[in-house]
């Protein structure tokens, strides 16, 4: 075993590589003990159906950890009998006494590619009927070595921010305190005027000689956000708009508010006022907290949707981890305990809810609200996860449900190398490793791997299992290969086509910067 100090350029594949971080000795495996370490690993299966537990998986077409189905149980059965047919036309076969046992007498046997699957009830010897069939993709285990970093992470961070700060719509801001609408996704202000607020608060620690310009575009955007809030007195009073003229699908959803963004940029606001003590943004990030508690419903959550008059547009439920961490802020912050009881609500309605039914639904401002396991993400899901794994002191008997997350977002989510053919996308063209979004956009983007990046690395420091930080850095790495090597650009969409030139959104690039800056700064 070598012992070097970590500097955040290196390679798993290098043996024994030993590296003191924060006081502590974090020691890589070799890659194939981190192979052998994540096979292990995929089959564990994710929150396997029970009494009480439905099937999630109902509309999932791929799979790095060991799966189950919904198959029917037969009558007069005795067994059942597996038979997969995968990517190298051989037969997998092998009987259980219940169809909906998981396939881990095969699993690690299948090779990369499609499986069809079917499932046939047995009277000793004799078949009696079909139980069930399902096609599915058996994706790829996790092996490491996939790239070297091509800069420091901090490096390309700041890179990446300076070039936000470079934009014309950023420097827009300076001269007429208004969005430049002819970067079209300000049709979502709040979300992509606060990706401006905090994405130029973060640079303004990082850039010494632009920090006051950089700050002056924050606060100019601020003022307008709270300017086009809605009044005092309303029933949304002080929430900012997500919906904003006609492009994209603002016109389809104009007067609507999606709950997920008031609390995320009061959250913002929050690190603005940090920064100038500006009383105004405090104020602001408080209103919106004290309409949140106005507006909680009985059971601990809120309506996904509300229209401008407070009714409901549709009957999903917000995954309210953004208010938690509205709250939480300004308690752990600056004292204030008057949001705790509604913050305990919220936390509990996760575990009575998505935790028990495994419905992390996608919630996304431009996608209709879905229902049923059909539209699945990882986002909010992950985001649960981080507060748990950063309140293990309070929650240690939650963390095998945060590992069970993580599994979860990187059995679905996470495309380590050879993506699943799609008809609509050239998985092909894709960068790996990488980070699906939703089932309705199954795609690589880059804030999807940046959320993984997180939640890797909140996952490491909890738990101590190394392989978590691999990935983190895998990750990473990918994040710089990406990265345009003469703008400093995180690009929205990881694919080697016109796309990866895409203006892409700002709130995404945002996310990796910080995510890269926190995986930088834990390492260093």
């Amino acid at each position: 075993m070598k012992s070097v100090r970590y500097r955040h350029i290196f390679s798993l594949a290098l043996v024994g590589l030993m590296v003191l971080s924060c006081g502590n000795e974090i020691n890589f495996p070799d890659k194939n003990t981190l192979i052998k370490m994540a096979e292990k690993e995929s089959m564990i299966p994710v929150r396997p159906s029970g009494p009480n537990q439905p099937f999630w998986n109902i509309h999932a077409k791929r799979f790095i950890h060991v799966p189950s189905f919904d198959f029917a149980v037969i009558d007069g059965a005795d067994s059942y009998r597996f038979t997969a047919i995968a990517s190298d036309s051989q037969k997998y076969q092998f009987t259980a006494k219940n169809p909906r046992s998981d396939l881990s007498p095969i699993w690690q046997q299948l090779p990369v590619g499609f499986v069809s699957l079917e499932v046939e009830a047995l009277s000793g010897s004799k078949i009696i009927g079909p139980a069930g069939t399902r096609k599915f993709y058996r994706a790829a285990v996790f092996k490491s070595g996939y790239h070297e970093p091509v800069l420091p992470y901090k490096e390309s961070a700041i890179g990446a921010l300076k070039y936000l700060f470079d934009l014309d719509h950023y420097q827009n801001w300076l001269t007429t305190g208004k969005p430049d609408t002819s970067y079209d996704l300000y049709c979502y202000p709040t979300k992509i005027i606060g990706a401006v607020i905090k994405s130029m608060v973060l640079y303004s620690k990082y850039s010494p000689e632009n920090a006051e310009r950089a700050l002056q575009i924050a606060e100019q955007a601020a003022h307008y956000l709270i300017s086009v809030s809605e009044p005092a007195g309303a029933p949304l009073e002080y929430f900012p708009p997500t919906y904003v003229g006609t492009e994209r699908t603002a016109d389809q959803y104009k007067d609507q508010f999606m709950l997920i963004y008031p609390a995320r940029v009061a959250v913002i606001y929050l690190d603005l006022y940090d920064r100038t003590q500006n009383k105004i943004y405090f104020e602001a990030a408080k209103h919106i907290a004290d309409t949140y508690l106005k507006l909680q419903l009985p059971e601990g959550t809120w309506r996904l949707k509300l229209r401008s008059d407070g009714t409901a547009v549709n009957e999903n439920y917000t995954m309210p981890m953004d208010m938690i961490t509205l709250y939480e802020h300004l308690y752990k912050k600056y004292g204030i305990t008057t949001y705790q009881a509604s913050q305990e609500r919220a936390f509990q309605w996760i575990l009575e809810n998505p935790v028990k039914t495994w419905n992390w639904e996608g919630q996304f401002e431009d996608v209709e609200p879905s229902q049923g396991y059909k539209n699945l993400s990882k986002h909010l899901a992950c985001s649960f996860a981080i507060h748990l794994f950063e309140h293990m002191d309070q929650y240690p008997k939650y963390l095998d449900l945060a590992q069970e997350i993580v599994r979860f977002a990187e059995d679905q989510f996470v495309v380590w190398e050879r993506p699943m053919p799609q008809e609509k996308w050239p998985t092909e063209q894709w960068i790996t490793p990488c980070v699906l979004e939703q089932y309705h956009y199954y795609v690589p983007i880059d804030a999807s791997a940046a959320k993984l990046i997180a939640v890797f690395q909140k996952a490491y420091e909890a738990s101590g299992d190394i392989l978590y930080l691999a990935k983190a850095c895998e990750l990473a790495n990918t994040m710089t290969v990406a990265q345009d090597k003469e703008t400093g650009r995180y690009p929205t969409y990881w694919e080697y086509n016109e796309r990866l030139q895409k203006a892409g959104w700002i709130n995404c690039a945002t996310r990796d910067a910080q995510a890269m800056l926190d995986l930088a700064d834990f390492l260093d």
